[in-house]
């Protein structure tokens, strides 16, 4: 663990660069708080952890620690912004905060991913911002930061004296591989609501070449976050037979599930069974079933807002499109939910556990 001053560690690397699965979320308010309680910042303040992975020599993959450091780039891209066209010395001093902290040739020194970075890398080479890219987390960011200075009584030397008083620790993570440093990212963010299962999920089968038939189940949901997240929890839940995917656990859990099927199948094709899964699921979700019987019956489900059932109906549809179930015996278990859903809902005081009509129903259909 390496102690840098923070502006230090800007001026000395080259290019960083984001995890494809880091979140999203680039606001730091601990960060922001720092920056403006500049009469309180008398002794040296730890801006935290940072946690680095080396990729070249200059560059490096920001494991941790990414909103913090965009959030001092925002805020001297600000300063440079509020001082300009002011006095020579000011013009010396903002020509050096862009060459020792915010570019290197002719590019942001820290390079986001996808969208981020279509807002961040024009706003810092000094492009106008307009339409909704005003209404992002990034220049919303700038513009309080903006903002706050301009309406400040603030000195230029005092606030980079403030600032040079910011230190931050490193931690070099040049032994991991890609999936361990997915996994450690993974530990660190674990509690973060914002935390990307998807785009962790997305990596760890792009690392197993299922990279295209993951892609065919996000597509399935039409990228729907809510709908796709929906699957996976209910499509686990059958495989391991659980209540539920504890909080921010899909990723882990779906992991341990392929990494115990690619022991005797390839993880292409155990990602294209799961799009099988999947398809089925999405005709769950949209009532688009062929057999206006068994649509009938789904309508109802859904109208007596019977979304947590749907992991057990998943796992029977499947054994109705397989044969092994009859179409009057699957009828019979639709109408006995909708029963259920229909008094559960008549008397929402009265604990109803849905457990109990599954042990029923698999007692009738498998004897268990």
């Amino acid at each position: 663990m390496d102690l840098y001053k923070a502006l230090e560690f800007l001026e000395n690397t080259g290019h960083l660069y984001t995890l494809d699965y880091a979140k999203k979320c680039l606001y730091s308010a601990k960060l922001s708080n720092y920056m403006f309680d500049m009469s309180d910042i008398t002794e040296p303040v730890n801006l935290g952890t940072f946690y680095s992975q080396p990729i070249k020599i200059g560059e490096q993959f920001i494991v941790d620690g990414v909103s913090r450091l965009v959030g001092l780039s925002l805020f001297l891209y600000a300063i440079c912004e509020c001082w300009k066209n002011t006095t020579e010395r000011n013009e010396l001093l903002i020509r050096k905060i862009k060459a020792n902290y915010l570019l290197r040739n002719g590019r942001p020194k820290i390079i986001l991913k996808g969208s981020n970075n279509d807002i961040y890398e024009p706003l810092l080479l000094g492009d106008r911002i307009a339409g909704k890219n005003k209404k992002t987390v990034i220049f919303c960011t700038y513009h309080e930061y903006w903002t706050r200075l301009k309406l400040g009584n603030y000195d230029l030397k005092d606030i980079m004296d403030k600032l040079d008083k910011l230190y931050l620790y490193n931690i070099n993570l040049a032994d991991m591989d890609s999936a361990r440093i997915r996994d450690f990212y993974y530990t660190l963010n674990i509690d973060n609501q914002k935390l990307n299962q998807i785009a962790l999920i997305r990596d760890f089968l792009k690392e197993l070449d299922a990279e295209y038939e993951w892609s065919e189940i996000e597509q399935l949901f039409f990228n729907n976050k809510d709908y796709l997240m929906m699957f996976l929890r209910d499509f686990l839940v059958t495989k391991y037979k659980i209540k539920k995917i504890p909080y921010n656990s899909y990723y882990i859990v779906l992991k341990d599930y392929i990494n115990k099927i690619i022991k005797y199948k390839s993880a292409s094709q155990a990602v294209e069974d799961m799009h099988a899964s999947a398809i089925t699921y999405n005709n769950i979700l949209n009532v688009d079933i062929v057999d206006e019987d068994i649509k009938n019956k789904f309508v109802e489900i859904k109208f007596n807002k019977g979304t947590d059932t749907y992991a057990y109906l998943l796992e029977i549809f499947e054994d109705y499109n397989d044969g092994n179930i009859s179409k009057d015996t699957f009828v019979e278990i639709l109408t006995a939910v909708n029963e259920y859903l229909i008094n559960r809902n008549a008397n929402p005081g009265i604990r109803t556990n849905f457990n109990d009509l599954i042990s029923d129903l698999n007692k009738m259909l498998y004897g268990e």
